[in-house]
Protein backbone atom coordinates (compact mmCIF):
# COMPACT_ATOMS: atom_id res chain seq x y z
CA UNK A 1 0.00 0.00 0.00
CA UNK A 2 2.80 2.39 0.89
CA UNK A 3 4.60 1.61 -2.37
CA UNK A 4 1.43 2.29 -4.34
CA UNK A 5 1.02 5.66 -2.64
CA UNK A 6 4.65 6.54 -3.32
CA UNK A 7 4.31 5.53 -6.96
CA UNK A 8 1.11 7.56 -7.27
CA UNK A 9 2.79 10.61 -5.71
CA UNK A 10 5.72 10.30 -8.10
CA UNK A 11 3.38 10.08 -11.07
CA UNK A 12 1.45 13.16 -9.98
CA UNK A 13 4.69 15.08 -9.45
CA UNK A 14 5.97 14.02 -12.86
CA UNK A 15 2.78 15.13 -14.59
CA UNK A 16 2.57 18.51 -12.86
CA UNK A 17 6.25 19.40 -12.48
CA UNK A 18 6.48 21.13 -15.89
CA UNK A 19 4.00 23.75 -14.67
CA UNK A 20 6.32 24.54 -11.77
CA UNK A 21 9.04 25.47 -14.24
CA UNK A 22 7.01 28.46 -15.45
CA UNK A 23 7.23 30.61 -12.27
CA UNK A 24 10.84 29.52 -11.81
CA UNK A 25 11.72 30.68 -15.33
CA UNK A 26 9.80 33.93 -14.83
CA UNK A 27 11.71 34.56 -11.59
CA UNK A 28 14.93 34.20 -13.56
CA UNK A 29 13.60 36.70 -16.09
CA UNK A 30 12.78 39.08 -13.25
CA UNK A 31 16.41 39.12 -12.19
CA UNK A 32 17.33 40.20 -15.70
CA UNK A 33 14.74 42.97 -15.80
CA UNK A 34 16.98 45.88 -14.77
CA UNK A 35 19.47 44.94 -17.45
CA UNK A 36 16.80 44.64 -20.15
CA UNK A 37 14.77 47.77 -19.38
CA UNK A 38 17.17 50.38 -20.86
CA UNK A 39 17.14 48.63 -24.24
CA UNK A 40 13.40 47.90 -24.28
CA UNK A 41 11.57 48.82 -27.47
CA UNK A 42 8.40 50.85 -27.94
CA UNK A 43 8.23 50.20 -31.68
CA UNK A 44 6.64 48.73 -33.72
CA UNK A 45 3.82 48.32 -31.22
CA UNK A 46 3.17 52.01 -30.58
CA UNK A 47 3.36 52.93 -34.25
CA UNK A 48 0.96 50.11 -35.17
CA UNK A 49 -1.62 51.17 -32.58
CA UNK A 50 -1.49 54.82 -33.61
CA UNK A 51 -1.70 53.97 -37.30
CA UNK A 52 -4.66 51.63 -36.97
CA UNK A 53 -6.59 53.79 -34.48
CA UNK A 54 -6.34 57.15 -36.18
CA UNK A 55 -3.24 58.58 -34.55
CA UNK A 56 -4.11 57.91 -30.89
CA UNK A 57 -3.20 54.69 -29.11
CA UNK A 58 -6.44 53.10 -27.83
CA UNK A 59 -5.11 52.92 -24.28
CA UNK A 60 -4.92 56.72 -24.20
CA UNK A 61 -8.40 57.12 -25.66
CA UNK A 62 -10.01 54.53 -23.37
CA UNK A 63 -8.52 55.93 -20.20
CA UNK A 64 -9.50 59.47 -21.18
CA UNK A 65 -13.13 58.36 -21.44
CA UNK A 66 -13.44 55.75 -18.70
CA UNK A 67 -10.69 56.06 -16.10
CA UNK A 68 -10.65 58.22 -12.98
CA UNK A 69 -7.81 57.23 -10.60
CA UNK A 70 -9.53 59.09 -7.74
CA UNK A 71 -12.84 57.28 -8.22
CA UNK A 72 -12.49 53.73 -9.65
CA UNK A 73 -15.79 52.38 -10.99
CA UNK A 74 -17.31 48.92 -11.22
CA UNK A 75 -15.72 48.31 -14.61
CA UNK A 76 -12.31 48.94 -13.07
CA UNK A 77 -12.98 46.19 -10.52
CA UNK A 78 -14.16 43.96 -13.38
CA UNK A 79 -10.94 44.67 -15.29
CA UNK A 80 -8.93 43.84 -12.16
CA UNK A 81 -10.71 40.48 -11.86
CA UNK A 82 -10.33 39.64 -15.55
CA UNK A 83 -6.62 40.42 -15.38
CA UNK A 84 -6.13 38.20 -12.31
CA UNK A 85 -8.09 35.34 -13.88
CA UNK A 86 -5.02 34.69 -16.01
CA UNK A 87 -3.37 33.10 -12.99
CA UNK A 88 -6.33 30.76 -12.40
CA UNK A 89 -7.96 29.73 -15.69
CA UNK A 90 -5.03 27.90 -17.28
CA UNK A 91 -4.49 25.78 -14.17
CA UNK A 92 -8.25 25.24 -13.74
CA UNK A 93 -8.44 23.80 -17.26
CA UNK A 94 -5.49 21.54 -16.47
CA UNK A 95 -7.15 20.32 -13.27
CA UNK A 96 -10.44 19.57 -15.06
CA UNK A 97 -8.58 17.59 -17.71
CA UNK A 98 -6.44 15.83 -15.12
CA UNK A 99 -9.54 14.32 -13.54
CA UNK A 100 -11.39 13.75 -16.79
CA UNK A 101 -9.03 13.05 -19.69
CA UNK A 102 -5.32 12.48 -19.04
CA UNK A 103 -4.38 12.49 -22.72
CA UNK A 104 -5.97 15.89 -23.24
CA UNK A 105 -4.33 17.09 -20.03
CA UNK A 106 -0.94 16.26 -21.53
CA UNK A 107 -1.78 17.94 -24.82
CA UNK A 108 -2.92 21.06 -22.98
CA UNK A 109 0.27 21.01 -20.91
CA UNK A 110 2.40 20.88 -24.06
CA UNK A 111 0.52 23.80 -25.59
CA UNK A 112 0.87 25.92 -22.47
CA UNK A 113 4.55 25.12 -22.01
CA UNK A 114 5.57 25.77 -25.62
CA UNK A 115 3.58 29.02 -25.85
CA UNK A 116 4.88 30.30 -22.52
CA UNK A 117 8.53 29.57 -23.17
CA UNK A 118 8.30 30.92 -26.72
CA UNK A 119 7.05 34.14 -25.13
CA UNK A 120 9.83 34.14 -22.53
CA UNK A 121 12.45 33.68 -25.24
CA UNK A 122 11.01 36.64 -27.12
CA UNK A 123 11.10 38.77 -23.96
CA UNK A 124 14.83 38.18 -23.72
CA UNK A 125 15.49 38.74 -27.41
CA UNK A 126 13.22 41.76 -27.80
CA UNK A 127 12.24 43.41 -24.49
CA UNK A 128 9.26 45.68 -25.09
CA UNK A 129 7.72 48.62 -23.25
CA UNK A 130 4.06 48.41 -22.12
CA UNK A 131 1.91 51.54 -22.51
CA UNK A 132 2.20 52.69 -18.88
CA UNK A 133 6.00 52.59 -19.10
CA UNK A 134 5.92 54.27 -22.53
CA UNK A 135 4.08 57.15 -20.82
CA UNK A 136 6.74 57.41 -18.12
CA UNK A 137 9.45 57.46 -20.78
CA UNK A 138 7.64 60.19 -22.71
CA UNK A 139 6.81 58.09 -25.77
CA UNK A 140 3.06 58.21 -25.09
CA UNK A 141 0.64 60.74 -23.52
CA UNK A 142 -0.22 60.05 -19.92
CA UNK A 143 -1.66 56.66 -19.05
CA UNK A 144 -2.03 55.13 -15.60
CA UNK A 145 -1.16 51.61 -14.65
CA UNK A 146 -4.70 50.76 -13.65
CA UNK A 147 -3.78 47.53 -11.88
CA UNK A 148 -1.38 49.41 -9.59
CA UNK A 149 -4.09 51.87 -8.57
CA UNK A 150 -6.63 49.08 -8.05
CA UNK A 151 -4.34 47.09 -5.76
CA UNK A 152 -4.13 50.14 -3.51
CA UNK A 153 -7.84 50.99 -3.87
CA UNK A 154 -8.92 47.48 -2.88
CA UNK A 155 -6.42 47.24 -0.01
CA UNK A 156 -4.73 44.17 -1.48
CA UNK A 157 -1.07 45.15 -1.31
CA UNK A 158 -0.03 41.73 -0.03
CA UNK A 159 -1.44 40.14 -3.16
CA UNK A 160 0.35 42.75 -5.22
CA UNK A 161 3.61 41.43 -3.80
CA UNK A 162 2.86 38.15 -5.58
CA UNK A 163 0.79 39.02 -8.65
CA UNK A 164 1.13 42.76 -9.05
CA UNK A 165 3.54 45.59 -9.59
CA UNK A 166 5.25 45.01 -6.24
CA UNK A 167 6.30 41.49 -7.19
CA UNK A 168 10.04 41.01 -6.85
CA UNK A 169 10.09 38.74 -9.91
CA UNK A 170 8.15 40.99 -12.29
CA UNK A 171 9.75 41.39 -15.72
CA UNK A 172 8.21 44.72 -16.64
CA UNK A 173 9.48 44.81 -20.23
CA UNK A 174 8.07 41.38 -21.06
CA UNK A 175 5.17 42.78 -23.07
CA UNK A 176 5.66 41.41 -26.57
CA UNK A 177 3.89 39.05 -27.12
CA UNK A 178 1.14 39.30 -24.53
CA UNK A 179 0.93 35.94 -22.80
CA UNK A 180 -2.09 37.27 -20.90
CA UNK A 181 -3.83 37.46 -24.28
CA UNK A 182 -2.33 34.25 -25.64
CA UNK A 183 -3.66 32.03 -22.82
CA UNK A 184 -7.43 32.55 -23.34
CA UNK A 185 -6.98 32.41 -27.12
CA UNK A 186 -5.15 29.10 -26.73
CA UNK A 187 -7.93 27.79 -24.48
CA UNK A 188 -10.51 28.84 -27.07
CA UNK A 189 -8.70 26.92 -29.81
CA UNK A 190 -8.14 23.87 -27.62
CA UNK A 191 -11.74 23.63 -26.39
CA UNK A 192 -13.44 24.66 -29.62
CA UNK A 193 -14.64 21.07 -30.09
CA UNK A 194 -16.99 21.63 -27.15
CA UNK A 195 -19.82 23.81 -28.55
CA UNK A 196 -21.18 24.80 -25.15
CA UNK A 197 -17.87 26.47 -24.28
CA UNK A 198 -17.39 28.43 -27.50
CA UNK A 199 -19.37 31.56 -26.63
CA UNK A 200 -17.91 31.90 -23.09
CA UNK A 201 -14.37 31.40 -24.38
CA UNK A 202 -14.80 33.95 -27.18
CA UNK A 203 -16.23 36.42 -24.65
CA UNK A 204 -13.39 35.76 -22.22
CA UNK A 205 -10.74 36.20 -24.92
CA UNK A 206 -12.28 39.52 -25.94
CA UNK A 207 -12.67 40.67 -22.33
CA UNK A 208 -9.01 39.94 -21.62
CA UNK A 209 -7.90 41.85 -24.72
CA UNK A 210 -9.97 44.92 -23.81
CA UNK A 211 -8.75 44.74 -20.21
CA UNK A 212 -5.10 44.62 -21.21
CA UNK A 213 -5.43 47.67 -23.44
CA UNK A 214 -7.52 49.64 -20.94
CA UNK A 215 -5.20 48.94 -17.99
CA UNK A 216 -2.16 50.10 -20.03
CA UNK A 217 -0.51 46.71 -19.69
CA UNK A 218 -0.36 45.99 -23.42
CA UNK A 219 -0.66 47.57 -26.82
CA UNK A 220 -3.09 46.04 -29.30
CA UNK A 221 -0.05 44.91 -31.28
CA UNK A 222 1.13 42.87 -28.28
CA UNK A 223 -2.25 41.16 -28.06
CA UNK A 224 -2.39 40.30 -31.75
CA UNK A 225 1.10 38.85 -31.55
CA UNK A 226 0.07 36.84 -28.48
CA UNK A 227 -2.84 35.40 -30.46
CA UNK A 228 -0.49 34.62 -33.32
CA UNK A 229 1.88 32.77 -30.98
CA UNK A 230 -1.00 30.75 -29.56
CA UNK A 231 -2.34 29.88 -33.01
CA UNK A 232 1.11 28.96 -34.28
CA UNK A 233 1.90 26.72 -31.34
CA UNK A 234 -1.54 25.10 -31.55
CA UNK A 235 -1.00 24.28 -35.22
CA UNK A 236 2.55 23.07 -34.58
CA UNK A 237 1.80 20.85 -31.59
CA UNK A 238 -1.29 19.46 -33.28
Amino acid sequence: MRRQRAASARRIAREWLPYASIPVAYAVLGRLGERATPRAHVQPQLGFDELVFGGTAPTVAMQAELWDPDDPRWWDVAAWLVYLSHFVVTVAIALALWFGDLDRFRRWRRLVMVTTFAGFATYLAYPAVPPWLASIRGDLPRTDRVMKVMWDHLGARRMAAVFGQDSKVAFEVGALPSLHAAAPFLAMLFLWDRPALRAPLVAYTAAMAVTLVYTADHFVFDILLGWAYAAGVYALVR
